[in-house]
């Protein structure tokens, strides 16, 4: 059935990415809380939920990759390893070019994200994303902060062009999640992709280098997100 909670899901990080601009009706002030109070829910998110869920996706990689890496016991891991090596790198790159080249290579990323985004979606009954009510939460305010970054970085070509290729790559990836029917070791593999990614961004981005009031909305946010 396409009309399920991941598709809902699905629309509801749609529709972040298209209106994120909006919460800076807040205010300079309140829109950096808002901000730091996002980050804190991601970062929590990476601890609480993400992380746990890489040891339960381990079965399914070891069945599948035992032959043929046989020496490593924690795939999962070593995948959301990659992630975080992948978008640091790409960080890394994007400091070496200048303007319009830059800003694009560090969308390449963001691109590939929301693609492994829409496949774990695809599968409502993903145990990776369950529930999935607080995975939605979770990774909206994930794109509340990058899309904040990358407003910064290029206010035009975001409203004009990205927002727009943001959405295209969520629906592009649920809809080969969803008529491919992706085995369980490749969703396993997604999710841990998108581990790696939440984390390193929860540590490049999120972590709030405000004021104090802001740390504390940060805190906020983490204690909130851990105790739902």
């Amino acid at each position: 059935m396409l009309w399920n909670a991941g598709f809902l899901s699905l629309l509801a990080l749609a529709i972040i990415h298209l209106f994120a601009n909006q919460v800076k009706v807040l205010g300079w002030v309140w829109h950096g809380r808002f901000l730091s109070f996002a980050a804190g829910i991601s970062f929590a998110y990476v601890f609480v939920d993400l992380l746990p869920e890489l040891e339960k996706s381990q079965p399914a990689l070891k069945h599948t990759f035992e032959n043929i890496i046989p020496y490593f016991d924690k795939h999962a891991y070593v995948i959301a390893l990659i992630g975080v090596l992948f978008y640091y790198g790409l960080h890394t790159a994007t400091k070496t070019n200048n303007g319009t080249r830059n800003f694009w290579l560090s969308i390449s990323g963001y691109l590939l994200f929301n693609f492994f985004v829409g496949v774990s979606l695809s599968d409502s009954s993903n145990p990776d994303i369950q529930p999935i009510a607080l995975f939605t939460i979770a990774m909206g305010m994930h794109y509340f902060v990058n899309d904040h970054n990358a407003t910064t970085e290029a206010t035009e070509l975001y409203s004009h062009w990205v927002r727009w290729l943001l959405v295209v790559a969520l629906f592009f990836g649920y809809f080969v999640g969803y008529f491919a029917r992706v085995p369980d070791a490749i969703a396993a593999i997604t999710i841990s992709f998108i581990s790696g990614g939440v984390l390193l961004n929860a540590l490049r981005y999120e972590l709030p280098k405000r004021e104090q009031i802001g740390y504390c909305f940060f805190v906020v946010g983490a204690l909130l997100y851990t105790v739902l």
